[in-house]
């Protein structure tokens, strides 16, 4: 599977500037991932999944990220969604995979309305930030869920439905990630969604969510904090890792302008040369440090266990710092290439966008998991998810 990723990525270069101006995956690349098998590589067994690991997953995203990192960020949107759905009950999943192809989008904020109704609720509103939604077969939105007694704290909910259910609204209009198509879903009228489809964001993270009831492996017991943001960085890292690439092979034919003196080769300018070791450099770093991570939390879930709050706040941690240090690489690659970086035709100028958007999220967010990470090494209450 990760060879016929890897031999996507040419192709994924060289659509990378279509996939911006259209501001969506295309269909047609869809088709192509789905055939890789990518999509499935966290789905069960029992539908047609891989059940494999994290790990699997953050390497083919960062292969796909060295194409174009907004067709990464999909790839990883849409397989982690399959693992999301493995935590629902068994009905709900079953509906889901009707089409073991389908593909899953969501946005997870509770700025929905909702109403206890007999068998379920009733939803309505709008969530931005839903990205591959184009793409989509099925939504996860979120609402608050109406307490279960009187003077109960309400909880936020995730919400599970078809398509049909929503409208998708082209709302989506950034300087970089522009190819995820993260646009809003739409309920004006709201829709009803049994109870199968819904559960509380106290179930996501109990490590005792109902599908694990369904599925034995312990892959589905993860915490979602402690899973989904190693998909987020790794498209990130990958697309730092072709911004270099990229720099490597304009620095090999290129002349470079110097003050004071004539044209040069690119390649022979100390500054050009310390910009790649630099970026290469912080790309190698926070490759090596989010797969440790994931090879550490795999050894703990084969150990029969699950990570404890150290390992949690430690990875948390690193999926900030990655984000920093794939920032760092294509920061100074772009400043490197002066105003001939700010070419849109240049691959290296769109990575440069697409990471320090990427790396924003508030998941990789580093003053959030930085705080987080320090609150507990100095003994007090991390305020976050992790």
């Amino acid at each position: 599977m990760l060879a016929r990723v890897r031999a996507l990525v040419p192709a994924l270069k060289d659509l990378a500037e279509i996939t911006e101006r259209e501001r969506r995956v295309s269909a047609e690349t869809t088709g192509l991932l789905r055939e890789t098998g990518v999509h499935r590589l966290l789905q069960p067994r029992r539908f047609g999944g891989l059940e494999a690991n994290f790990s699997d997953l953050v390497k083919a995203n960062m292969e796909l990220g060295r194409g174009c990192a907004s067709t990464a960020w999909c790839t990883s949107i849409a397989a982690i969604h399959n693992w999301i759905v493995a935590l629902y009950p068994l009905e709900a999943q079953e509906e889901v995979w009707a089409d073991p192809r389908n593909i899953v989008a969501g946005s997870y904020m509770p700025a929905g309305t909702c109403e206890r109704v007999a068998g379920g609720y009733r939803i309505g509103g709008a969530w931005s930030f839903a990205s591959n939604c184009d793409n989509s077969q099925w939504f996860i939105v979120g609402a608050m869920l109406p307490p279960e007694g009187e003077g109960g704290p309400p909880q936020v909910g995730w919400f599970l439905l078809p398509r049909q259910d929503a409208e998708v609204v082209d709302t989506w209009y950034s300087m970089g990630m522009s190819g995820t198509g993260s646009k809003t879903i739409s309920i004006e009228r709201p829709v009803f969604v049994p109870s199968h489809r819904v559960m509380s964001i106290a179930q996501v993270n109990s490590t005792a969510a109902p599908g694990t009831a369904v599925h034995g492996n312990p892959l589905y017991r993860l915490t979602f904090a402690a899973a989904a943001p190693s998909m987020l960085i790794s498209p990130a890292l990958g697309a730092a890792q072709g911004a270099v690439e990229d720099f490597d092979t304009l620095a090999q034919s290129k002349m470079s302008a110097q003050a004071g003196g004539p044209p040069a080769p690119m390649k022979s300018l100390a500054n050009n040369q310390i910009a790649i070791a630099t970026a290469a450099a912080s790309v190698d770093a926070a490759r090596l440090m989010i797969l440790t991570d994931l090879a550490e939390m795999e050894r703990t879930l084969a150990a029969g266990g699950l990570p404890d709050m150290d390992q949690r706040l430690r990875h948390r941690r690193n999926h900030g710092f990655a984000g920093q240090l794939a920032s760092t690489a294509v920061n100074g690659l772009f400043e490197a290439l002066g105003a001939n970086g700010g070419a849109l035709s240049n691959p290296v100028q769109r990575a440069w966008r697409d990471i320090n958007v990427a790396v924003r999220h508030i998941s990789l967010h580093w003053p959030a998991t930085a705080a987080m990470y320090g609150q507990h090494r100095f003994g007090l209450p991390p305020k976050g998810q992790f």
